[in-house]
Order: structure tokens, then C-alpha cells, then sequence
């Protein structure tokens, strides 16, 4: 379940040409723009999960709604497949037709642990709560 504390924050890919975050929310969605009546519809594509691009690529946003009936291992493989998309658009902002297999690696690994790890702190069991006996 989502948490309400949750508040995306921007990461940056390796060498900084773009920065991406998760979005759980309308509400998360709406905090990244600076003027609500410029914002988008929650995941407007009626997708499990998708990612925008916006200011001329400069910002990617992964919008993920809820996640309640999928296992941990499908939320990272939407996740990972969204991470997919930003390095692919990413190559293209960076001029690379052919980066070697290793730099292409490393970035999918890094953006997509960058995810995981959102994806941790927007739920409300997220193991940093209290236990309770």
C-alpha cells in the first residue's frame, strides 16, 4: 500500500543528462510540476505501469499505481522494464548509437535499483516502521 509520507525524489543518471523518479499517485504526480494546471493524468495510459518524458527529455517520470496483488518480483520486473525505456531514451540524449554492453549494463542496473529503492520508500511497510509485539 502507498504510503502518504511518500515524496518522489529525483535521481540522475550516470553523467547526469537526465533525471527520473517514481510517482504512486496523483498526488505525488501533481507535487513534480510547478503549476497543478500543468500537470497529467495519473497513469493515463491505463498501463500497470509507464514512463514520461518531459522538458525536452531532461526529466523522466515512472508512474506506478498500486501494487497490492503483485509480488515483489513483478513490481521490480514493471520497474525494470520502465528503467529500460529511460536508458534507451537516455542513449539518444547522449548521442550514443553503440555504447559498449558493460556501460549499457551498469546504467540498467543503476536506474533500475534507483526504482527499487523508491518503490521501497513509497510503501507503508517498508520495513523502517516500528514492530509491535
Amino acid at each position: 500500500m502507498v504510503s502518504n509520507d511518500y515524496v518522489p525524489e529525483w535521481e540522475s543518471t550516470p553523467f547526469q543528462h537526465m533525471q527520473y523518479t517514481l510517482v504512486r499517485n496523483q498526488d505525488q504526480f501533481d507535487l513534480l510540476f510547478n503549476d497543478v494546471k500543468d500537470t497529467e493524468k495519473f497513469m493515463d495510459t491505463h498501463g500497470d505501469c509507464c514512463v514520461g518524458f518531459y522538458n525536452n527529455y531532461q526529466f523522466a517520470i515512472v508512474q506506478l499505481g498500486e501494487c497490492d496483488n503483485r509480488s515483489i518480483h513483478q513490481i521490480h520486473g514493471l520497474l525494470l522494464h520502465e528503467a529500460v525505456h529511460i536508458w534507451q531514451r537516455l542513449r539518444t540524449v547522449m548521442g550514443e548509437d553503440e555504447p559498449s554492453k558493460e556501460f549499457e549494463a551498469y546504467s540498467v542496473q543503476r536506474i533500475a535499483q534507483d526504482l527499487f529503492y523508491a518503490f521501497e520508500e513509497s510503501e507503508i511497510n517498508n520495513g523502517l516502521e516500528k514492530q509491535t509485539d
